[in-house]
């Protein structure tokens, strides 16, 4: 019952608006001209203004430019368990990237990464913080 409404609904506004939807697409259709070339309308500048979303990555200089900060590349190892080191809560193998840095070796207390010529190595929390976890009694 609900379909053959529905239908009834469609016919009869074709029916009473038909002709208006017809004149309207016809409008749309028309081929429409301007004096304005189109080199002048592709050199004209946005009148939208630009929008940076400010983040700790960005800063504002005394004149209120925007800079952007080199990002710092920090790395919290968690985790270290079968050759597999837990570094800013993602497992991560020798070979396998985090972030730009590549996993290159995986010591007892700490990781070695390298990024280029960068290399950085990570500790559990801090390098006189070391974790000794003991197995047994």
């Amino acid at each position: 019952m609900k379909k053959v409404t529905l239908l009834l609904c469609i016919a009869v506004t074709t029916l009473v608006f038909g002709d208006e939807i017809d004149d309207i697409v016809n409008k749309i259709n028309s081929k429409r001209s301007s004096t304005i070339s189109k080199d002048k309308i592709l050199s004209t500048p946005s009148p939208m203004p630009k929008v940076v979303v400010m983040d700790s990555n960005h800063t504002k200089d005394e004149n209120g430019t925007i800079i952007l900060k080199e990002p710092q590349d920090e790395f919290n190892l968690t985790a270290i368990i079968n050759n597999k080191a837990n570094i800013n809560g993602q497992w991560v193998k020798v070979g396998e990237k985090i972030g730009s840095y590549t996993l290159i070796d995986i010591m007892d207390d700490s990781v070695y990464l390298k990024d280029g010529n960068k290399t950085k190595t990570v500790f559990f929390g801090t390098k006189d913080k070391k974790i000794k976890i003991k197995i047994g009694r």
